[in-house]
């Protein structure tokens, strides 16, 4: 069998040679076209990595946040492919960079991230969310020390369920890790799901549990990944990616219809600059003024996230205020829940607001708490301190790039 693989990848030469010729010819259109490949033995390509030069744009907006995992079955020598995405200001699957692997090792991995840094002019990411392979994991400590490794939800659950074999572990695990707990409650709900299934001296969940700092809301609260608990945005993008490249296709191909899918996502993208830039929505909520500031700041898709905590910002209260030279700190609890408060502080110099909740910090819009305050010290227009600009409708106007 590893004969027939080896006989099958020598076809590669040609193949190889001939995708070369046509990111040559895309680097002619596009100067800042980057790709690179390296050969093993025989002279057989072992890995290659592209990247064009809207991709590179959107990185150097976008790319806070890196997703990235593997498929197969997408080109006739079924080599790995590995895209590089992330979220733009739509809440948008972008992509940055693809790469094909010859085998899933440390040293390709390392190979394609250290690729990856060259071509982005050496700007990491902050955060890297991946379905937690071993050679990649190390490939990411290695390359991007300084990122937040974030190991994906779904793979986590299913890794659960084939290690545990007990439905009330996997639904109490699924609560551990995503439920909004504090470190204290974290703690607590975690020994009792250990008494409870028996699995205090499993290894597997003993190594789950040291490595808690790259899974559990409660320890990356504050940590930004742009909404992004799983690698399903990669799985996703796969799926459409099938649309466009079948497993029959040799390199050249699958590297040309790869970009057609790209495309594609573009023109979507596209479509939703309009969208969000025209027409007025039918005002929802009792708070007019913010309500509108929102639509003018926000594109369409984050505006609607942001109506939402406007609409649910009754639910809690302001039950105590403290006010001072530098600014005021708000006490908020929630509606018939007197045990669960919230502290909101704003600091009159910056006009800057801030909640031990995090929301802000870790998905970039304002929390129900925060939006109460505004509402309670009868402000009109969202302060641009609330707004990212990864979420507005200016987020890509600096770069003169909207709607290439």
């Amino acid at each position: 069998m590893y004969n027939e693989v080896r006989k099958q990848r020598s076809l590669q030469n040609g193949d190889v040679n001939a995708a070369v010729r046509y990111l040559e010819g895309v680097a002619r259109v596009d100067n800042r076209m980057y790709w690179r490949y390296r050969l093993g033995k025989d002279n057989n390509m072992c890995d290659l990595f592209w990247s064009d030069g809207r991709s590179q744009l959107d990185y150097g907006i976008f790319g806070d946040v890196l997703a990235f995992d593997a498929t197969y079955g997408r080109n006739k020598y079924n080599l790995p492919v590995v895209v590089f995405s992330g979220v733009n200001h739509h809440n948008q699957t972008c992509v940055f960079g693809a790469a094909m692997v010859s085998c899933e090792t440390q040293e390709s991995y390392i190979w394609v991230l250290e690729k990856f840094l060259e071509c982005m002019e050496g700007k990491p990411p902050n955060a890297v969310i991946t379905d937690g392979d071993p050679a990649m994991r190390i490939a990411i400590h290695e390359v991007f020390p300084n990122a937040h490794h974030r190991l994906c939800a779904w793979h986590l659950l299913r890794n659960a369920t084939s290690n545990i074999y007990d439905p009330r572990f996997t639904h109490l695990f699924r609560q551990c890790m995503l439920a909004d707990l504090e470190v204290d409650e974290f703690e607590a709900h975690w020994d009792a799901m250990l008494n409870e299934c028996g699995v205090r001296e499993v290894e597997w969940v003993q190594d789950l549990y040291r490595r808690k700092h790259a899974w559990a809301t409660a320890y990356i609260r504050g940590r930004f990944f742009a909404g992004i608990r799983t690698t399903s945005r990669c799985e996703s993008l796969h799926a459409k990616l099938g649309r466009f490249v079948e497993s029959r296709y040799g390199i050249l191909e699958f590297v040309t219809n790869f970009q057609r899918c790209v495309d594609f996502l573009r023109d979507n993208e596209d479509e939703l600059d309009f969208r969000s830039s025209y027409g007025t929505p039918v005002l929802q909520t009792e708070f007019v003024e913010l309500e509108k500031s929102g639509w003018t700041k926000y594109t369409r898709e984050m505006f609607f996230r942001y109506r939402e905590t406007l609409r649910r910002c009754v639910r809690v209260k302001i039950c105590h205020c403290d006010v001072s030279d530098s600014g005021e700190v708000y006490i908020l609890q929630k509606y018939r829940r007197p045990e669960r408060t919230w502290e909101v502080r704003w600091e009159r110099a910056s006009n800057k607001f801030s909640c031990d909740c995090m929301r802000m910090e870790s998905f970039g819009l304002p929390c129900v708490h925060i939006v109460a305050v505004l509402v309670r010290m009868d402000i009109t227009s969202l302060p641009d301190t609330l707004v990212l600009r990864k979420w507005s409708k200016t987020a890509k106007l600096h770069y003169g790039i909207v709607g290439t």
